[in-house]
């Protein structure tokens, strides 16, 4: 349980001086979004493609990812129905709260939670490689294209291939499937550009907690409470049916499967809600609230389908 614990300290910490930087004047909090720019433009497609370049795709449809895949899949058209029939919100407010709802932290937690509470990297790379290589592409093209009315099929599918996160995504996936090693003189560079983009995401959302309250806009109150329900109880639920009575996973690939889709919502949702300038307040209070919720919630899945 120490690698749960120490990935949420980690996490706490940077979020945390964040918070009192801005809370002591050491930064405005209106430079929170520039934060966010530069973490979107830079720093991410960076850590991206520095570690898709080196990650292997064998094992990207293994029982497990498929289970985590499908209970995605099924609270992502949840939130879609429950959003079409509550909320009523426009298609770029529903893509960022369908992301909300299954896009997990599967680097900065989930890899120290394979490592010590798995017991077994086997599961990370390719869960990683699930949301970057086939998410990922879809959340932000749905964004390019929500942009305004009137933009042309040929401007959204522009827009899409040159984000820079497609981009770096796409080649480091590529760089993976074609065996290619990458000159260390090149992705050195990358990956220590990108060691700063996790941190420079935490921080930049510890620095929009300033001044804030969870919860505290009644317009996006419901979006964020039915996400983070979504997220952290319904998507774990999902998962062990499936694999259960579905896969007949071992015990060992069924508390696997559980304990991935337990994970909370990845800080970079925030990011691109803070880009997109769509459902800003809900995106941070998902992040926030699951987070804090997985790790009691892991704690529990562990003492019961380990014991």
């Amino acid at each position: 349980m120490n690698g749960v614990l120490e990935a949420f300290a980690v996490i706490g910490v940077l979020i945390g001086v964040g918070y009192f930087a801005a809370r002591f004047g050491m930064i405005p909090v209106a430079q929170g979004p520039t934060l966010n720019r530069l973490a979107f433009y830079i720093f991410s497609p960076a850590l991206l493609f520095s570690v898709l370049a080196k990650t292997s795709v064998d094992n990207i449809f293994s029982p497990v990812i498929v289970v985590v895949l499908m209970s995605s899949v099924a609270t992502a058209l949840l939130f879609v129905v429950l959003s079409r029939i509550f909320f009523r919100r426009t298609v770029s407010d529903t893509t960022i709260g369908v992301t909300a709802s299954i896009y997990l932290n599967s680097n900065n937690i989930g890899l120290p939670i394979s490592l010590f509470v798995i017991g077994d990297l086997a599961y990370f790379a390719p869960l990683l490689m699930l949301q970057i290589v086939f998410f990922l592409p879809v959340i932000l093209g749905i964004l390019e294209s929500a942009k305004g009315k009137g933009t042309s099929v040929k401007k959204i599918l522009t827009g899409t291939l040159l984000n820079p996160l497609i981009v770096a995504s796409v080649a480091g996936f590529l760089v993976s499937l074609s065996c290619v090693t990458v000159p260390e003189i090149l992705l050195q560079p990358l990956s220590t550009m990108g060691a700063a983009a996790v941190p420079l995401l935490l921080f930049a959302y510890g620095v929009s907690l300033r001044g804030q309250k969870i919860f505290h806009a009644e317009g996006d109150r419901p979006v964020s409470i039915t996400a983070t329900i979504l997220k952290t109880l319904i998507m774990p639920t999902i998962a062990f049916v499936v694999g259960q009575f579905v896969f007949h996973l071992s015990a060992h690939e069924l508390f696997a499967a559980v304990i991935l889709a337990c994970l909370p919502t990845a800080q970079n949702i925030y990011t691109y809600a803070s880009v997109y300038k769509t459902e800003v307040f809900a995106a941070r209070d998902v992040v926030f609230t699951s987070t804090i919720v997985s790790l009691p919630l892991m704690f529990f899945v562990a003492a019961v389908m380990a014991a």
